[in-house]
């Protein structure tokens, strides 16, 4: 096969055992960037949700509204010394299956691309620890140290035509490429490539795999169980691998 083979991964929920995003918000509630208020909110609405009385939708939307706002009055170098502080404290709560599979593709000549919903600031090296070779991540924008409050490159909703764009610009090829990703917003570049894997996928994820006889990891604890579709349609477990 041809040396511009390519895998994609999703990050956060995929390697990443959480999300790098909210992260980073939590950290810069905890460093004292957000009002007493805010933080109590978000921290509330995060509790709930681990608590299971409200939606992960809830927080999210706290999360993100607090960041967006909030990034106009922050320093660049402000924001890297917490993306720094969430790496050194954060970045070896990974997958044990999606790790491992990043590094045999790497050995096996694959071009590895990381494209996630976080900031580029903690998404790109994070992917680097893990043997990326690049990564697409959100990008906001800032001038002379300071955020502009301004997004450049908004990934959600864009991984498709991101991809799109990169692999035409780099000469990759579809051919034996493989893409792995856990929600909704990844079917997009699962319908793409050749080699697709749902992992831990979410209902909307495990549906579209399901419809299109897609593979299906699920790792618990220390078993990565692989689904399979048969002829008849039905699922069932291919293999079940110590990670």
């Amino acid at each position: 096969m041809s040396s511009n083979r390519f895998a994609v991964f999703d990050i956060d929920g995929t390697v990443f055992r959480w999300q790098l995003y909210y992260e980073v918000v939590l950290r810069l509630a905890e460093s004292g960037f957000f009002s007493k208020k805010d933080t109590q909110l978000l921290h509330d609405r995060f509790n709930a949700w681990q608590s299971r009385t409200r939606n992960f939708h809830d927080f999210e939307v706290v999360a993100i509204d607090l960041l967006t706002k909030t990034l106009p009055k922050l320093e660049v170098g402000q924001f890297q010394t917490v993306v720094s502080q969430v790496l050194s404290d954060s970045s070896h709560k990974v997958y044990s299956y999606t790790r491992g599979l990043a590094k045999d593709l790497k050995h096996r000549g694959y071009f590895l691309l990381a494209l996630s919903g976080s900031m580029q600031e903690i998404a790109e090296p994070f992917s680097k620890l893990y043997g990326f070779d690049d990564c697409i991540g959100w990008v906001y924008e800032h001038k002379d140290g300071l955020f502009t409050g301004n997004t450049l490159r908004q990934t959600v909703g864009n991984k498709a035509k991101l991809l799109k764009t990169y692999v035409d610009e780099h000469g990759l090829s579809y051919e034996g490429s493989i893409a792995v990703g856990d929600s909704k917003g990844d079917i997009d570049i699962l319908e793409a490539v050749a080699q697709p894997i749902a992992f831990n996928p979410s209902i909307e994820l495990l549906d579209a795999a399901k419809a299109n006889g897609w593979m299906i990891v699920i790792e618990r604890k220390n078993i990565a169980y692989t689904l399979k579709k048969e002829n008849n349609g039905t699922y069932v477990l291919a293999e079940a691998d110590t990670v």
